[in-house]
């Protein structure tokens, strides 16, 4: 034991310390690696999670919680702080002339008599032709004359005028339709009894 010398760190596995050389050259050197068993071979299959079991990934929400998600807003410049980049709303900037908009400012529906006129609903007509002249096209322009109605009611006109047209011409072909038939079926009783 004591004609043995004492063996450098990291040659007690067998393997050459980083400062030893190999047999006396300076040759390429011997690293050990370390694998993890873990991550050897395919990855496990993928299974989603079971809706069942959703509620105890997300607990419910606690009784009196707003869902809602708080709105940020941007803060403006405070009272008697000036304009800041951007001029206040109706004021145009300095240096530009004001100019009228190419698009009407009112967002909500136009008053009755106050501009155009508000399109017909036509719901009388096709109530009656409905009954008397054709049920199919009439039943149809009712649903353009409540549609018309409801486009109203929010204020979209160029909604309600579309519905309100088509409703129009249904009623139109309803009548004409039911005039047909019933001047053909009387043409034809008559044809039947006196010839």
């Amino acid at each position: 034991m004591e004609g043995h010398a004492a063996a450098p760190e990291g040659a007690e596995g067998g393997l050459p310390s980083a400062g030893t050389p190999r047999d006396g050259g300076d040759g390429p050197r011997v690293l050990a690696a370390v694998t993890n068993p873990a991550f050897e071979g395919d990855p496990p299959p993928y299974s989603p999670p079971d809706p069942k079991s959703v509620h105890l990934l997300y607990p419910p929400f606690p009784a009196g919680f707003s869902q809602q998600v708080p709105v940020v807003y941007q803060p403006g410049p405070g009272p008697g702080q000036g304009p800041g980049p951007f001029p206040p709303p109706g004021i145009p900037p300095p240096g530009i002339p004001p100019a009228p908009l190419p698009y009407a400012t009112s967002t909500g529906p136009s008053p009755p008599g106050h501009g155009q006129r508000l399109p017909k609903d036509y719901m009388v007509e096709s109530v009656l032709v409905t009954i008397f002249c054709c049920l199919l096209t009439g039943v149809i322009a009712l649903v353009y004359s409540h549609e018309t109605r409801a486009a109203l009611s929010r204020g979209d006109m160029a909604q309600a005028n579309v519905a309100s047209k088509k409703a129009q011409s249904l009623v139109l072909f309803s009548l004409l339709f039911g005039l047909f038939a019933s001047i053909s079926w009387v043409v034809y009783v008559l044809v039947a009894l006196y010839l």
